[in-house]
């Protein structure tokens, strides 16, 4: 009986390698699967092994047993930045000699699985999870101070109207993958040929390393908040020299070379970051409740255009759309599952800076944690808590740029001791690089993180979505005027918001 089956699964799969159009050209070493050789059908298991006693129990098992830990996999790498799941699996050690494989820049090749066989995609909760993960960070701590500059009503709607056409511009994207396939660079090399491709990978390398100096200065400033609420003083406890001392943690961290090794870390920065930024919005409301708003709250601001590139620096997550769509089980579904997810961190953005504000009035700074009581418990722990939370991302938020880099530059190199370091060192640069241009924008750091929005995630928040669209699904005038009038606001936010941005800057100095 067993022999029979064996036989069967062999003729078809003869069959099909030759497409059924004549005799199959038999080989020796081909007739039948054998113990320890390769099997027919990975997925299946030898028809032998089934017929032994016990067997369709025992197949039962392995088959549920890997469904859930493919579930549960899923469900904890939605937890990681979904930026990172498009360079390298999670078990696996980042090699960039291994181009088209784990690591590879946009268009030059693919992530392969890291186990055979087909694994369930992601739900509709491990979706909301990532999105959710991807926008609700330290970022929401300078929301606050940018309502006090723009004004409690126009910073509602300036809010709603740019993170409203990020998320018509996410849907373009969607759209276009559906049509074509591909990663984000693909899409732009197919829509404007190799320098579009360019364009996209340069541009998600700059954002991701001003996310790595945004993270640097949260550590450092809310660190800097930690210890004066305790009464440190020192020179050592300034902002300069806890923007230098966190060095010594996040360069030996950025030379790890498997994400695996960044879950727990990751798991407590969100949850310290949540639970931090849920204790910020409760202590305001009850304050507000308490003691009534605060005085000299403004409607409407002089820097409104600053506070536009804060926003598309918040919402900045179109470069993990793709890769998400990818994971997706159901694909009909994440459209709408992406454009409700964003308008709630949207209304959250709103009532966390509207709270806040409202309740310190025109005394609100710039990062929300400086305004907690000194010498109070909760002036302690929770800029401590923001400060570990961006430690931890600091590395993570690296990973890209680092494997982009380094794929460019060692591809070629044979694995080595010499190459490891080599890597390393070019680690260790990109992080003291990004560490100088964070102290550069230390003491302005709204027109910092407005300066790093415009530049970095504009074009691709706005104005790459809509070239592509055009290009490939050519949509009829009336989306074609939309899709202008886009791209023509994306155009004014890249040279206006940052023009606006470098003269606060430079004021300053």
């Amino acid at each position: 009986m067993a022999e029979d089956e064996v036989v069967r699964d062999l003729k078809k799969k003869l069959t099909e390698t030759d497409g059924g159009l004549g005799p199959p050209t038999l080989t020796r070493s081909s007739s039948s699967p054998t113990a320890q050789g390769e099997l027919l059908f990975p997925d299946v298991g030898r028809a032998r092994d089934i017929a032994q006693p016990g067997g369709f129990r025992r197949e039962h098992l392995l088959r549920q047993g890997a469904g859930f830990a493919a579930a549960q996999q899923s469900l904890l790498s939605s937890l990681l930045d979904p930026r990172m799941q498009k360079y390298f699996s999670l078990e696996q050690e980042t090699d960039p000699s291994q181009l088209g494989t784990a690591v590879a820049p946009s268009g030059t090749g693919e992530l392969e699985a890291a186990s055979p066989g087909h694994s369930p995609g992601a739900s509709n909760l491990s979706t909301v999870l990532v999105i959710l993960k991807s926008t609700i960070g330290g970022t929401l701590i300078i929301i606050p101070g940018a309502f006090s500059k723009t004004g409690l009503l126009v910073a509602p709607l300036l809010l709603l109207l740019v993170g409203g056409i990020e998320i018509y511009c996410m849907v373009l994207l969607v759209t276009c993958v559906r049509r074509i396939g591909g990663s984000y660079g693909e899409i732009a090399r197919r829509s404007m040929g190799s320098l579009g491709l360019w364009a996209v990978d340069v541009s998600i390398l700059l954002s991701q390393i001003g996310f790595v100096c945004a993270e640097m200065l949260y550590v450092a400033k809310n660190c800097n908040k930690a210890l004066t609420a305790l009464g440190i003083y020192s020179s050592w406890a300034s902002e300069t020299s806890i923007l230098l001392l966190q060095l010594l943690v996040v360069i030996p961290m950025s030379w790890i070379r498997k994400l695996q090794y960044f879950q727990v870390s990751n798991i407590i920065a969100n949850a310290t970051v949540l639970l931090a930024l849920a204790f910020l919005l409760g202590y305001s409301f009850s304050g507000l409740m308490t003691h009534g708003p605060g005085v000299g709250i403004e409607s409407s601001g002089p820097h409104w255009m600053i506070f536009a590139g804060t926003v598309v620096f918040s919402f900045e997550c179109i470069n993990f759309v793709i890769p998400m769509y990818d994971a997706h089980e159901q694909k009909e579904t994440f459209a709408p599952i992406l454009v409700f997810t964003l308008l709630g961190v949207c209304a959250l953005f709103i009532v966390f800076g509207g709270v806040n504000y409202a309740y310190y009035g025109k005394d609100t700074n710039l990062v929300i944690t400086s305004n907690l009581p000194e010498g109070s418990q909760v002036g302690r722990v929770i800029p401590f808590a923001f400060a570990l939370g961006s430690l931890f991302n600091v590395p993570l938020c690296l990973f890209p740029a680092a494997i982009y880099v380094e794929a460019l530059c060692f591809s070629n190199v044979p694995k080595s001791r010499n190459r490891t370091w080599k890597i390393n060192r070019m680690r260790t640069v990109l992080i003291l690089s990004c560490a100088f241009v964070a102290f550069l924008g230390k003491n302005q750091i709204d027109a910092f993180i407005a300066l790093i929005g415009s530049v970095c995630c504009v074009p691709l928040a706005f104005i790459f979505p809509v070239i592509c669209h055009a290009k490939i699904c050519h949509p009829n005038w009336q989306t074609l005027a939309v899709n202008v009038a886009v791209l023509l606001l994306g155009v004014i936010l890249f040279f206006y918001t940052s023009a606006s941005a470098l003269q606060q800057l430079a004021a300053l100095d």
